[in-house]
């Protein structure tokens, strides 16, 4: 079906059904029989997938939308976007429910006269604020417009808004910002910005804080350069660290640096590279004079790391061919974060990595972006009471920002407030005026999150609720106080700029159709500022280590800055870590929960030099012996300070101390151990064999063997590739609608997810990832104990549900060795409008009945529908479960073992393949992968 059929057969069916803009939920989603016939390439109950960009994070991975009878259903990655190459993160594949969460605003909101938020149509809205701009600028006073990170169109409508409406733009609000970065690169090289890190290229790699695989600017498309350097052979990358991240055990070695040690580790490898004559650049004499120095055992000491390791680590960079460093994350939120900033761009410049792997052509975009300085200076704007109106979009300032700023009771003194927002967040419920955004996926729009590179933003569904995208809102206003307009609407006035972009209507129907163009940007090369270099190194602020007690605030893979909890998934899926689901706790190393005699869930009292938390413990193996760690989201605003030179938030507090209060906190820890137990789940040499895991049995049965005559359907899961991300959860949750249950079921053990990341830590504290779902047993325990043959095997190999059969004895899960079987003790609803995003093709399981991974049968069937149609069978590839389709590292394989040329199959044949529990004898179809021989930490 045409783009331009899909939108005007839903406008049509919009008229058709005299929708109001009272706010009340529309109720179109399905139109069959059809008041206006469809194109006739549209078939009723087929999907139909639309290129957009994903909106959860500032990284804006290109997506594939999943449109079943005009609502959305499922989020891919768009495989062809150059940023995320078809995968997706655990956010993007859950951020489909922002768009259909029943707490977002429905409509447009003013304060009356008790001081209540209260529901008003658009025009009074829009000529509340107008009013207010008008009389703000008769009066002499600013209006200020802040709004979070802003690319493409919208960024240069902003800007023309600004200007006709006689309003200040301030520096964009994001609580990640990366401020240290970009203020040593404006520094060092003139800009401020992010520069792209081509891990691809790169034959050595050095992460110092940075969470690559987690949060940090682009976490998937990091993980898919990683994926591609990896299977390569040619990339060797150390990672180092004061805490414990998933990014840190998953690289090749791991680091543990004391806190606030990076300045040593980074001065000490520029005296390593320069005295050893491995630079590409000479360093000029006055910087080379002004870099502190430091022997070896003094940066020994400091960072807890020996002296091998650290000459080690110099020659290893020094004699790379291309090398990357990137610093960032905790190690740059600090009292010297921006010296780890500063001495990792002097690095860069030396190694000539500024040249290759570091791109300040393709930067990241973030120029607009502002800091926490810019908060203060907005907050004594307001205070001087010279503010009239302050708009505020999609940003959440007051949640966020650190107290110590008072924005809060600043904001107070703004003559009108307005929010223009999804939610009623603490920024929102402060305000005068909440305008009602529009979802991404409601709304037309671009992102350009790296320079020369353009993604769309294009609506799958009719806005749900009376709400507008922030492009009209802008025009809308500006016509109102100016009389000048760019376009009747923002989706004309974008086309206009499309066109005239790309030379023709049909050039704009191929980036709708692809999700993106890339467009020409001129070149940017960089060369170090040896004045300022020299003047910055020379009075650089590098304070020693901390080596007392220190509680580390670490950004959460589930929910980034905090804005993704709001996600009910979110907290349903575990933490890779610790596989806690709900609730808040701090992490500690085993040797002091052994010296607090605590155990996990047992609650302390932590004092620091900020304030005083009560949280659960959980003991975090890798993390050192002084240092804790807590979610970032998990700390009150009042917990932070500011850095005063960046305006970072500091994430690092001192004069730590802990002590049990007694009390026992309920928090869900799905894990019953994280440890083997001598078990060899996972090996952990090459010879398999000497573990049992295939010569250990011999292949006697009770039941007659089974007989698959044209597919025996299998995976294959490579362990080394994986990097626990949970994507695979997220998405297997949406895709076979397996439902959100909350934290007291969690409690009781009854969590309903078909496959689970399950974290083991050895005697050296290293981590090893499993991923568990229904190994689809040939002779599968839980069968034989069905008494109805609910559970039965099928002829292509699937252990095979037949739910309205189930009679809910549980017997299949008390016989199923992996646990991998979950019942319905209740009929799970998704509320309205969150049951338009439950997947037709997999039928919602009812109370009574059990449920398990299927290797998504619908996709299965629909691919052996097709092959039927064509006369042929189905084709290696041709079949993509959703877990292995978001998989960013491509760790999961499906595929007909039946077939010798499947990739499957030949993975399953690998020497570094094995199967769990294959001594059992009820030989699975699911095969691992794994070599383990590259994990090493110091």
């Amino acid at each position: 079906m045409k783009r331009r059929d899909f939108l005007k057969l839903m406008g049509m069916a919009s008229t058709a059904t005299l929708l109001s803009s009272c706010g009340v939920e529309r109720t179109t989603e399905k139109l069959i029989p059809f008041l206006i016939p469809p194109g006739e390439d549209y078939i009723p109950g087929e999907s139909y997938y639309y290129a957009s960009t994903c909106t959860e994070c500032p990284a804006n991975c290109g997506l594939s939308v999943k449109v079943r009878d005009f609502n959305p259903i499922k989020l891919e990655g768009n495989a062809d976007h150059p940023l995320n190459s078809g995968a997706l993160c655990i956010r993007g594949q859950a951020s489909i429910m922002r768009l259909y969460h029943p707490e977002r605003v429905k409509q447009p909101m003013v304060r009356d006269a008790s001081g209540k938020l209260v529901p008003a149509g658009w025009k009074e809205a829009l000529q509340k604020v107008a009013d207010g701009l008008r009389r703000a600028r008769n009066n002499k006073k600013q209006n200020i417009y802040l709004a979070a990170r802003t690319t493409g169109s919208l960024a240069e409508l902003i800007d023309w808004f600004c200007q006709q409406a006689g309003v200040d733009r301030f520096p964009e609000y994001e609580l990640f910002n990366h401020a240290a970065i970009r203020q040593a690169n404006a520094l060092l090289f003139g800009q401020n910005d992010i520069p792209g890190y081509n891990i691809e290229e790169a034959d050595f790699m050095l992460t110092v804080g940075a969470d690559i695989l987690e949060t940090f600017v682009s976490p998937v498309r990091y993980t898919r350069q990683l994926t591609r350097a990896r299977k390569a052979g040619h990339l060797s990358w150390y990672h180092a660290e004061p805490h414990a991240s998933l990014t840190g055990f998953k690289a090749d070695r791991r680091l543990r640096i004391a806190p606030r040690s990076e300045p040593y580790l980074l001065a000490f490898l520029i005296d390593y590279v320069v005295t050893n004559k491995l630079t590409r650049h000479t360093l000029p004499t006055s910087v080379r004079t002004a870099l502190p120095k430091y022997s070896v055992q003094k940066v020994s000491e400091q960072t807890g790391l020996d002296a091998t390791t650290l000459n080690e680590l110099g020659l290893k960079l020094g004699k790379a061919r291309k090398p990357l460093v990137i610093a960032g994350g905790v190690s740059t939120a600090h009292e010297s974060g921006l010296e780890v900033a500063l001495l990792t761009g002097v690095l860069q410049w030396l190694l000539g990595m500024t040249e290759s792997t570091v791109d300040f052509t393709h930067s990241e975009n973030y120029q607009r972006v502002g800091s926490q300085k810019d908060v203060a200076r907005l907050a004594r704007a307001l205070q001087d009471g010279q503010v009239g109106v302050l708009l505020i979009s999609r940003a959440n300032p007051l949640g966020t920002a650190v107290s110590e700023l008072k924005l809060a009771e600043a904001v107070k003194k703004a003559d009108l407030r307005v929010a223009v927002t999804e939610f009623l967040d603490e920024t929102a419920q402060a305000c005068d005026v909440v305008l009602p955004l529009s979802h991404s996926m409601e709304s037309w729009g671009d992102a350009e999150s790296r320079r020369g590179l353009v993604s769309v933003l294009q609506p799958t569904v009719e806005p749900l609720w009376n709400t507008r995208s922030e492009g009209d809102i802008l025009i809308s206003l500006a016509q109102m106080t100016s009389g000048k307009t760019l376009a009747p609407t923002y989706q004309e006035w974008l086309f206009q700029r499309w066109k005239k972009a790309l030379g023709s209507e049909e050039a704009v129907d191929g980036f709708l159709k692809k999700g993106y163009y890339e467009k020409p940007v001129p070149p940017v090369r960089v060369r170090l500022d040896e004045r300022e270099a020299t003047r910055l190194l020379a009075n650089a602020q590098i304070n020693p280590a901390i080596k007392e007690n220190v509680l580390v605030a670490a950004p959460s893979i589930r929910t980034f800055d905090g804005r993704s909890a709001v996600l009910p998934l979110m907290p349903e899926i575990p933490d890779p870590l610790t596989t806690i689901t709900y609730g808040e706790w701090v992490s500690v190393s085993p040797a002091v929960a052994r010296s607090m005699k605590a155990k996990d869930r047992h609650q302390v009292r932590i004092k620091t030099e900020r304030g005083q938390l009560l949280l659960p413990v959980k003991k975090q193996p890798g993390l050192a012996e002084g240092v804790a760690v807590v979610h970032r989201d998990q700390l009150p605003a009042d917990f932070f300070a500011m850095d005063p030179r960046t305006g970072e938030v500091k994430v690092l507090f001192k004069q730590v101390s802990m002590e049990k209060t007694g009390v026992e906190v309920a928090i869900p820890i799905l894990a019953g151990s994280q440890s083997q137990h001598g078990r060899g789940l996972i090996p952990k040499n090459l010879n398999h064999k000497e573990e049992g895991h295939g010569e250990g049995h011999g292949k006697e049965t009770l039941y007659p063997p089974h007989e698959h005559k044209t597919y025996r359907w299998g995976m294959a899961i490579d362990l080394d590739a994986c990097v626990a991300c949970s994507a695979c959860v997220a998405a297997c949750h949406i895709e076979n609608n397996v439902p959100w249950v909350g934290k007291e079921e969690h409690l009781k053990g009854r969590e309903m997810s078909w496959i689970r990341v399950e974290p083991y830590y050895d005697e050296e504290e290293n981590l090893d990832t499993l991923i568990m779902l229904c190994q689809q047993c040939d002779n599968a325990p839980c069968e034989s104990v069905c008494p109805v043959y609910a559970t039965y095997h099928n002829p292509e190999g699937l252990n095979a549900m037949v739910y309205n059969r189930c009679v809910g004895t549980r017997y299949c899960h008390n016989n199923c060795p992996y646990k991998v079987r979950r019942f319905n003790w209740f009929d799970h609803q998704w509320p309205a409008p969150m049951d338009r995003m439950i997947n037709p093709e997999m039928w919602k399981r009812p109370k009574g009945v059990m449920e398990k991974c299927t290797f998504c049968v619908q996709r299965i069937r629909k691919a052996e529908d097709i092959a039927k149609d064509e006369g042929r069978l189905v084709r290696d590839g041709e079949i993509v479960p959703a877990c292995a389709q978001t998989c960013p590292t491509d760790a999961i394989v499906f595929g007909n073992l039946l077939d010798e040329e499947a990739r499957v199959t030949k993975l399953a044949h690998s020497e570094y393949a094995f199967r769990v529990f294959e001594v059992l004898g009820v030989e699975p179809a699911v095969h691992y992968l794994y070599k383990g021989e590259w994990k090493h930490e110091s």
